[in-house]
């Protein structure tokens, strides 16, 4: 028995144990992702250097993958850094670094002949610390016997978390060492004002360098010595006051190995798992760091210093310092992602790149990810194994349109590769079809000589044969609009569309029966044989505006007619045309000032921009009458985007009763990014809200008061959302109830 026990639990772990390394392969992976959108988006070399960094991410993938320890897996993510060649960004050990024992130091304040010597590296204890700043009355004295200063700040040996004591002593003393003022340009980084579209399409959103305020630093007035020699080395923190006193002439640099500004620049760290760290360089010095002599770094600090005798050697020479004044780097300039478009099937490479750029863009730049019915942050590994799962192009295609569904954007679109041609390609029916009362029902037709057979009203059962709503059904799984029933709209539009010239089959039925209607499908699919009606007059005196049809050219004419009626109704129904900043100082009778706000997502280097920035939509304003009838707005899923940002208009101008069902719940202005195999995918770039900050996506416009079309309603001719509109302006108007006149804000 216990035998057998052990047989099964033996066979248990040999079957846990692949799963468990598979399991580790894409964690390990998501996590070299994850860095390497961090690296993306706020290294600022991105934006001022040529680097492969597609490349440098696909490069390390088999790397890791081949990992068998913690220390193989540090060293493959840090096979992709090394790309950078930048030492401020690098994997951190989880062993604590070999130390040197410390070099014997020289008194803090001493003279040599005629030079005087300031061994800062005694900062490093409290002692030193204390003697250091005792030190006044004697630096005086011996700063004026002096021609020339040394300062070392060589840190090697030591203790890194005292960096900084070092580092800021200098800086203090600076003043000593110049005459007048001494400018000190501020660290610059990246920063993306929301995501930059990589379609080059004209957007809001932007990407660029953002660099601190240069400070001014005073000169003291005590006798200056003639030049200063700093001696560095790779654990000196080379602050941007020490470049600049550099580059005005006023001081050299002698390293003993390297030295760069990676203890001078901004940096964050990245989580890799397994207790393992990467720091990042998040800004850069404008000025660079140059050495003016460099001597090989000594393997023991008690070793002679060849380092010391030559800043001895040079602070007795008599040519002054030339100084330096180049940009530590060359021009900024934003590039597009690469698109791949040759492969339609990309390598196994490049798929998991797919996975990594999409999870990488959502999860910095879609604004709504609070919105999601997933967690978002945890999707990537999911994501790498079901890219690197796929089978073919069509199959790869499918897994981003599934990936993307999960943001139910309904500014979310693919398209660039075959499959999405084959699945939402081709030309749309000449009709408009609805859900109404959960069927598929002709609502209009665009153009009757095109749609001859159908009436308003066909219940749609199948096309060509299928029923329609396995059609549906197979769109579920790939997309997914704002709201159900504008994605239900879309869908519908997407189940009756197909190769243009192509013949198509409904099977349709009405009261009287179901029959055949066959049309062939033409690319004249808009509702060209509507007539062009802006205005109507109403019985009882009632104004309609059908701002589909509206172009802001009429605005002026169709308000003039409209002053003189009672009531005046909207009909939202659809897309307007641009007329939204004209209309509003017609309607305006609340006197306010804001439209609606936005939130659009920070990326930057600084930790401090990092979040967002909320904007406000003012009201444009006009000399022209104010309309100050009642207003009613006609809305339902085909009002969105645009048109729910003329909703949020009438909302803040003139408060009108919205009548009908709720909009597709998606406004802002779009980006786009792009992926391997030619994948362009648009989302929305900002969070767009309700004037008094309360959400509008995934819940649209609301109606006040709610109605539905109904199939008998449509088959009778009767546009019941307005009928109801109108009933509702005869009943007399209930007074307001008491409290604020707008709502509260509300958070989602």
């Amino acid at each position: 028995m216990c035998l057998a026990l052990l047989a099964v639990s033996g066979a248990a772990a040999q079957q846990t144990k692949p799963e468990e390394q598979e399991r580790t392969r894409h964690q390990r992976l998501a996590a070299l992702g994850e860095l390497w959108g961090q690296v993306r988006y706020r290294h600022p070399w991105m934006l001022s250097r040529r680097i492969d960094w597609d490349a440098a991410f696909m490069n390390a993938v088999p790397k890791v993958e081949a990992a068998r320890s913690t220390d193989e897996y540090a060293a493959a993510v840090q096979s992709m850094l090394d790309a950078l060649e930048d030492p401020a960004t690098k994997v951190k050990s989880a062993q604590p670094p070999a130390t040197l024992a410390p070099p014997t130091l020289r008194p803090v304040l001493g003279l040599e002949k005629d030079v005087v010597v300031l061994d800062l590296r005694n900062l490093t204890s409290s002692e030193g610390l204390q003697e250091f700043w005792g030190l006044r009355t004697r630096s005086r004295e011996l700063f004026a016997k002096a021609r020339a200063a040394i300062v070392d700040l060589r840190l090697r040996g030591f203790n890194p978390a005292e960096a900084w004591s070092v580092s800021s002593a200098a800086d203090q003393i600076l003043p000593l060492f110049f005459e007048g003022e001494l400018v000190v340009p501020g660290l610059r980084s990246t920063i993306h004002g929301g995501y930059k579209p990589q379609s080059g399409m004209d957007a809001p959103y932007t990407t660029a360098f953002t660099q601190d305020a240069s400070s001014v630093v005073q000169a003291s007035s005590w006798k200056k010595p003639a030049r200063v020699i700093f001696l560095l080395d790779d654990h000196s923190l080379v602050s941007p006051k020490l470049l600049a006193l550099r580059a005005a002439g006023r001081a050299l640099f002698v390293g003993e190995g390297p030295v760069t500004d990676a203890l001078a620049v901004d940096t964050q760290d990245v989580p890799l798992g397994e207790k393992l760290t990467a720091t990042l360089r998040t800004s850069e010095t404008v000025l660079p760091v140059g050495l003016d002599e460099e001597l090989p770094a000594r393997a023991d600090l008690k070793a002679p210093d060849a380092a010391f005798a030559r800043a001895l050697a040079l602070a007795r020479q008599k040519s002054k310092p030339k100084g330096s004044t180049a940009s530590a780097q060359p021009e900024i300039l934003w590039r597009p992602d690469n698109a791949y478009k040759e492969a339609p099937y990309p390598s196994r490479e490049l798929r998991l790149l797919a996975a990594v750029r999409l999870w990488n863009v959502v999860e910095l730049f879609f604004p709504y990810t609070h919105l999601m019915d997933v967690d978002w942050s945890q999707q990537l590994p999911l994501f790498l194994k079901r890219f690197e799962a796929a089978k073919d192009a069509n199959e790869y295609a499918l897994e981003v349109a599934k990936a993307a569904k999960d943001l139910r954007d309904g500014h979310v679109s693919l398209s660039g590769h075959p499959a999405y041609t084959e699945l939402w390609g081709g030309v749309g029916a000449p009709f408009e079809a609805r859900d109404i009362e959960g069927k598929v029902v002709v609502t209009e037709l665009f153009e009757p000589r095109l749609a001859q057979g159908l009436s308003v009203g066909d219940v749609i059962e199948r096309v060509d044969g299928e029923p329609i709503e396995d059609r549906l059904r197979r769109l579920e799984p790939i997309h997914q609009g704002s709201t159900e029933a504008a994605t239900r709209f879309f869908h519908i539009y997407l189940a009756l569309a197909g190769p243009e010239g192509a013949e198509a089959t409904f099977t349709v039925r009405n009261e009287k029966g179901g029959r055949e209607v066959k049309l062939q499908r033409s690319p004249q699919v808009s509702p060209k044989g509507r007539p062009h009606e802006p205005f109507k007059l109403l019985e009882d005196n009632i104004s309609y505006v059908n701002l589909a049809q509206l172009k802001p050219g009429e605005v002026a004419e169709v308000m003039k007619k409209v002053q003189g009626t009672r009531a005046l109704v909207f009909d939202l129904r659809g897309y307007p045309q641009g007329t939204g900043s004209v209309l509003a100082p017609y309607l305006n009778v609340k006197g306010a000032k804001t439209w609606a706000r936005f939130e659009v997502p920070l990326v930057a280097g600084s930790t401090l921009v990092n979040g967002r920035v909320a904007l406000t939509q003012e009201l444009p304003t006009a000399d022209v009458p104010v309309y100050r009838g009642r207003t009613v707005t006609l809305i339902d899923e085909r009002a969105m985007s645009h048109a729910e940002h003329v909703g949020l208009m009438l909302e803040a101008t003139c408060g009108p009763t919205f009548v009908g069902s709720p909009t597709a719940g998606a406004d802002g202005n779009m980006t786009h990014t792009v992926l391997p195999g030619g994948i362009w995918m648009s989302f929305t770039g900002m969070d767009t809200r309700h004037a008094d900050g309360s959400q509008l996506q995934r819940k649209g416009l609301t109606p006040h008061v709610a109605v539905h079309p109904t199939l008998a309603g449509l088959r009778a001719g009767r546009d019941e959302v307005l009928e109801r509109a109108l009933q509702l302006l005869k009943e007399p108007v209930k007074p307001a109830a008491a409290g604020p006149a707008t709502r509260p804000a509300q958070r989602p």
